[in-house]
């Protein structure tokens, strides 16, 4: 088929044609040259007419069809929908990172990028929080471990439900921060990163403040009972003993539930977690404001009693014990009751850590159990 130009350029020849042999054969009365030019012309504007729309049309037809070859570009490109499901990369994502396209999420595909951060806990919460909230735009550094600075990007794609992530390494440009020479142009292109920063938080501000108590709890606490975990728990202890400078005096409650195993085979694995939580429920309602306690893994649990007498804590550790026993845990039509062996140990004035103290009072737990079990032993 005959393009647009092609059928202008036709026209016109057949335009001039008919013109030649009109004035040829004598059927149309050209008597004069200017009535003959005049016809020329207006078969050239015709001619133009045609060519001009045909431009047009041309460029009507091309605008918006361009596309961008990923794997021409030199940063890190990185396509997911708004779960984090991986959709495509380029080849520079996979020199930068080895193995990512054998990662599915992008949980896995940063891994190799956190672990290697000077602050994980920070790189992982970012993700986290773009993941909570689809619409936020948001770009942050990741310092790493062998001097290296990677600056992130992720941003919504109009119109559809997936984001863009971008990474480059801005090493050479921070070293080149140094220089003076290219400090005033650094300066001006911080501050207009910074006021595009700005503008960013400005409007993920609301969504972050949100999701954060919710970060903090995840980040701190155990999912199954809602008491600290272990990373929040020893935290606690540090504190506790920095504050005990002023004469306080600590103790460490070690506690677990007696043949726990035993309740999960013949109870069942559900009846077991339901245990777990009674448990834990009993453990904080004794306790209370004289410490904190927290779940350290499995049935295991522990309180740090701050500022407490002896007599107080063997008062607590003894309460915990008898309250254990008087539980009905129910899980269906299961109904059974467990028993629970307590350790009970001092912080030593001079260390350092919770560590010796939690040591002790293990030891003191076991000795609970070789005594028989639901009891509560002190360490020696």
């Amino acid at each position: 088929m005959a393009s647009k130009t092609q059928k202008a350029l036709i026209l016109n020849t057949l335009a001039i044609i008919l013109l030649v042999a009109a004035i040829v054969v004598g059927n149309w009365p050209f008597s004069t040259v200017p009535t003959a030019l005049v016809l020329l012309a207006i078969t050239s504007i015709l001619a133009s007419a045609f060519f001009v729309q045909n431009q047009g049309s041309k460029s009507e037809e091309t605008s918006g069809n361009w596309r961008i070859e990923a794997d021409a570009l030199t940063d890190a490109v990185l396509v997911t929908d708004v779960n984090g499901t991986i959709k495509g990369i380029n080849k520079a994502w996979e020199e930068l990172l080895p193995y990512a396209a054998l990662a599915g999420t992008l949980s896995d595909i940063m891994e190799p990028l956190h672990s290697q951060s000077l602050d994980r806990q920070t790189a992982d919460e970012v993700v986290n929080a773009v993941l909570s909230a689809p619409e936020i735009n948001f770009t942050d550094r990741l310092n790493l471990n062998d001097g290296r600075v990677i600056e992130r990007t992720t941003r919504t794609i109009a119109g559809s439900s997936e984001r863009i992530w971008m990474l480059r390494d801005v090493t050479q440009a921070i070293v080149a921060n140094n220089d003076s020479a290219m400090h005033q142009t650094m300066v001006e292109e911080d501050a207009a990163r910074t006021a595009e920063l700005a503008e960013q938080l400005f409007h993920a501000k609301a969504e972050l403040e949100k999701k954060q108590t919710e970060l903090t709890k995840l980040a701190n606490t155990d999912p199954m009972t809602g008491l600290w975990n272990r990373r929040r728990f020893l935290s606690l202890a540090e504190e506790a003993i920095k504050a005990s400078g002023t004469g306080q005096s600590l103790w460490v409650i070690m506690m677990d539930i007696d043949h726990f195993k035993r309740v999960n085979d013949t109870y069942g694995h559900a009846a077991g977690d339901v245990a777990i939580r009674d448990f834990s429920n009993t453990i904080s309602s004794c306790v209370g404001d004289a410490g904190c306690v927290g779940r350290l893994g499995g049935e295991e649990f522990a309180a740090i009693l701050k500022d407490c007498p002896v007599d107080e804590a063997y008062r607590i550790a003894e309460k915990i014990r008898s309250t254990t026993t008087e539980i009905q845990t129910k899980c269906g039509a299961e109904v059974f009751r467990f028993t629970t062996s307590i350790g009970i140990a001092p912080w030593m004035k001079g260390e350092t850590s919770i560590e010796p103290a939690l040591d002790r009072s293990d030891k003191a737990l076991y000795s609970a159990k070789a005594y028989g079990r639901n009891r509560v032993v002190g360490y020696e």
